[in-house]
C-alpha cells in the first residue's frame, strides 16, 4: 500500500513542515527530508530490498543518518545567524 506524505511533524523546526523525498543509491532507500532544514525525517526501505540487499547495514544507515543531519542543522544554524545579523 502507498501513502502519500504531504506534511510531517518535524523536531528541529518544531513544527509540522512539508517534506520531499530523496533516493539514497548507497543504501537503496528513500529519504523523507524536511523542506525547511533538510532534517531526515524518515527512511523507507521495502520488504524485498531489505531481504536482497546483502551489503545493508543499519548501524551505517543510522551513522549516515546522523552525519548529514548534523551537516544540515549547522548550516541552517549559520542561516538564521546571518539573517539575525542583517548579512544576508
Amino acid at each position: 500500500m502507498l501513502y502519500e506524505i504531504d506534511t510531517i511533524y518535524c523536531s528541529r523546526c518544531q513544527r509540522y513542515v512539508n517534506v520531499f523525498d530523496a533516493e539514497n543509491e548507497e543504501f537503496s532507500t528513500k529519504e523523507i527530508i524536511c523542506t525547511d532544514c533538510g532534517k531526515i525525517l524518515m527512511v523507507i526501505r521495502s520488504s524485498f530490498q531489505s531481504r536482497n540487499d546483502s551489503k545493508f547495514l543499519l548501524k551505517s544507515l543510522d551513522k549516515h543518518i546522523i552525519q548529514e543531519n548534523i551537516k544540515t542543522g549547522k548550516s541552517q544554524k549559520m542561516r538564521e545567524f546571518f539573517s539575525k545579523s542583517g548579512a544576508l
